[in-house]
């Protein structure tokens, strides 16, 4: 314990020097140091430093729009900072896991998706492998009038109804990625609007009748996806279309 808190103390003395050394630079010459430096270099020293050093780091964070994750490696940062990041984000792509607690989960997307919030930039946001309950629903509500693409695909939705309401505020809403399941209770206010709706056909479940809703709405592309084949109903879909593919 004592190595470890040598170390610390070691590393929290370099951080100071460095903070301390950078702050007798101007923006433009910070500007010209950080434009270098990758994401997880730069977020670790937001709100650790000096606020000069945080607002040179804000003027970085528009070069990462994109940010994905696994909770099998879940990123090291504080709440303050991503919420910092999550106002310049375009697209989230979390990879959860079962197993894992959703307040583990929502420690890191709640803030991400306050910051987008803020600034209203979010367009996509994709969550894998989750139990999604009233909790996950409630900061995702935070950002469901922005999006443009939702995928909830391979994750079990707990409370249909709740989801039905979250839709109902995703009003710019163009693609939507569920399991069959789930898709089957939309509503036709939502399926008459959007332009691409994807569906996980999970293995031992039924399929809803997709060629009514095709009838129904000519307009809507529909693509049914069961292991390694693949159903395109209505208009046809473009390669690599969205923000997930």
């Amino acid at each position: 314990m004592a190595v470890s808190a040598a170390r610390e103390c070691r590393s929290a003395a370099t951080m100071e020097a460095y903070g301390t050394s950078l702050l007798i630079l101007n923006d433009d010459c910070l500007d010209n140091i950080f434009q270098y430096l990758a994401l997880e270099q730069l977020i670790p020293l937001f709100g650790k430093v000096h606020s000069v050093i945080d607002a040179a780091i804000d003027r970085q964070l528009h070069r990462f729009r994109h940010f994905e994750f696994s909770m099998r490696f879940p990123p090291q940062y504080d709440a303050n900072q991503l919420l910092a990041l999550g106002r310049h984000l375009q697209s989230i792509n979390i990879n959860v896991g079962y197993s894992v607690r959703s307040d583990s989960v929502l420690a890191l997307l709640h803030p991400l998706c306050a910051g987008a919030a803020e600034a209203a930039r979010l367009r996509a946001l994709k969550i894998q492998h989750a139990n999604i309950a009233s909790d996950y629903l409630k900061v995702i509500s935070l950002v469901a009038p922005f999006l443009l693409e939702l995928d909830l695909s391979r994750c079990d939705v707990a409370e249909p109804s709740q989801l039905t309401l979250l839709l109902r505020s995703a009003t710019k809403l163009r693609t939507l990625s569920l399991s069959n399941r789930d898709a089957a209770g939309l509503e036709q206010s939502l399926l008459g609007r959007m332009q691409l709706l994807k569906v996980n056909w999970l293995v031992g479940t039924e399929l809803f009748d997709v060629a009514s809703v095709n009838q129904r709405y000519p307009f809507l592309s529909i693509v049914v996806y069961q292991s390694n084949h693949v159903d395109v109903y209505g208009p046809p879909v473009a390669r690599n279309i969205g923000y997930f593919h």
